[in-house]
């Protein structure tokens, strides 16, 4: 059960890295209008992190028990 804490663990820290935005203008005002321009790819992968911190918690309770 632990080596499937550890997996979930480290696709999680991928995939949010893989996702997060390219440069250091995203904290800028006027970048803002892009943060509602998302690709439909960008919302699979954060639909997939979403289900994998859900697991993440899952696994975790699991295990504490």
């Amino acid at each position: 059960m632990k080596l499937l804490w550890y997996f979930v663990v480290m696709v999680n820290i991928l995939l949010i890295l893989f996702n997060s935005p390219n440069g250091n203008n995203g904290y800028l005002i006027g970048s803002q209008s892009k943060f509602f321009n998302l690709s439909s790819n960008q919302i699979l992968v954060q639909k997939i992190i979403f289900v994998i911190i859900l697991i993440f918690i899952i696994v975790t309770t699991i295990c504490s028990i």
